[in-house]
């Protein structure tokens, strides 16, 4: 296998327990083997469940006595399905070897969907104690088609894969002598859906009296918040012409509740403005409306909308009843469509939308697209826990815990740090269990990652 520095292969671990497209997986295997098999060349066999001497707790493993060829870990089917959302995220993992033979080649992660096979190999030296592995979830990663000496993947057929994913494995054998495999700690960091029109206009239509009836926006690779965007012209036939999401904000979006609904828009007058539904959410039995407290202005307007029963969010009408939160989340469960308007003078008029992301976390003010991220470890952790990162720009950092509903935990750490690669031991004592957020500021840098307090 090739050596090169682990640090090109850093994402943030964006952890969760759902299995919505919108959030991440992972097995720690602290209980059971969570649906893990192990598949090799002359079968299926159920790995070995370890309760003590994971990376911490539970872990499985495999005996290299178990078949004559190559057997790996297969993922069940929390991890499979639409993992669109992991694009440009991560997988991770831990192994441990106990091999004394010398190693030989293979492919170490395969994923199998719409079709098609891609294959990664990982760097490692002899893994005789617990190691972290992580790679980023993209087509310069490192990534193949079929085989290791197969052709990178196109942008579009990596995130094809992702949204079929029908199969995930991970090697578990790596030496055709006596010996063990073994896995602990798997991480499949999936973000909410974004779309900031960098290359194309990423599905997304219009639903109305605009562009001649086409349904189609006209993209423009310049001049959004910033470069690309999409624009329409309304056909003043009457109604009011909305921008229309694609599938990647829709389906099972539950996870998203109790969190943001971000976009901008610009228009091209502010003359004979006229009220409606700003945001459409469509259900299945019914739908949600919200009213923005303003229209957006000729210059770029940024909003940010929480999805929850207490901020304006209406059944079927502004006038109508506030929903309940059973209500708001079997919309978001069964999303059928999301509208944005994009219409708002009567007469001749044009609108643009730019930056929309669905899900981003309360009290955290940022752009998916825009931060750089920690690596963290040991994650889960307890008693403290150590970022890694990269800095440009010295100075005094500020670090702030938040937890899931983006409240700051106290106390707020202040530190140095020089230009180069840095690390920062965390304390995590006091800590409630739970998922939290890591946050690192200075100046215009921000740095974020996700870690798990037990």
């Amino acid at each position: 296998m090739k050596t090169f520095l682990f640090s090109m292969l850093f994402v943030s671990l964006l952890l969760g327990t759902s299995i919505t497209r919108g959030q991440s997986v992972y097995s720690d295997f602290l209980s059971d083997n969570e649906g893990w098999v192990i598949a090799g060349t002359q079968g299926d066999y159920q790995p070995d469940y370890n309760l003590t001497g994971g990376n911490p707790g539970g872990y499985i493993s495999g005996s290299n006595a178990l078949d004559a060829g190559l057997w790996v870990f297969v993922a069940p089917s929390k991890f499979l399905g639409d993992k669109s959302g992991a694009y440009n995220h991560s997988l991770s993992f831990d192994l441990l070897l106990d091999i004394s033979d010398p190693q030989f080649d293979d492919a170490d992660v395969t994923l199998i969907g719409s079709g098609f096979q891609l294959v990664c190999d990982l760097p490692h030296d002899s893994i005789s104690t617990w190691q972290s592995f992580l790679i980023i979830l993209n087509e310069n990663a490192g990534w193949h088609i079929s085989t290791l000496s197969g052709a990178a993947p196109s942008h579009d057929l990596m995130i094809n894969v992702l949204s079929n994913l029908s199969h995930l494995e991970i090697r578990g054998k790596f030496s055709n002598g006596t010996g063990s495999g073994s896995i602990d700690n798997v991480y499949l960091s999936v973000s909410f859906p974004f779309s900031k029109f960098d290359n194309n206009y990423e599905g997304w239509r219009v639903s109305g009296d605009a562009q001649g009836g086409s349904g189609m926006p006209n993209y423009r690779s310049t001049g959004g918040n910033p470069g690309g965007h999409l624009s329409a012209t309304d056909d003043v036939t009457g109604g009011t012409w909305y921008w229309q999401a694609p599938g990647k904000f829709l389906g099972n979006m539950s996870g998203a509740y109790g969190q943001l609904l971000k976009f901008d828009l610009k228009q091209s007058a502010l003359t004979s403005q006229f009220d409606n539904y700003d945001v459409i959410l469509q259900g299945l039995s019914f739908n949600l409306v919200y009213n923005t407290p303003n229209n957006p202005d000729t210059s770029w307007t940024s909003y940010s909308i929480e999805l929850d029963t207490i901020s304006g969010w209406r059944i079927g009408d502004t006038a109508g009843t506030v929903p309940t939160h059973d209500q708001f989340t079997s919309v978001l469960s069964n999303l059928q469509n999301l509208y944005l308007r994009g219409e708002f003078i009567v007469g001749d008029d044009s609108g643009s939308i730019d930056n929309v992301i669905m899900g981003t976390i309360q009290g955290i003010q940022e752009e998916a697209w825009s931060v750089q991220h920690l690596l963290i470890f040991p994650n889960p952790a307890s008693e403290s826990a150590v970022l890694s990162f990269t800095v440009e720009d010295p100075g005094y950092f500020t670090l702030t815990l938040f937890d899931e509903t983006g409240k700051p935990m106290a106390p707020v750490h202040r530190t140095y740090c020089s230009k180069g690669n840095q690390k920062i031991t965390v304390p995590l004592k006091g800590i409630p269990s739970g998922i939290y957020t890591c946050e690192l500021k200075h100046s215009r840098d921000r740095l974020i990652g996700k870690i798990i307090v037990r």
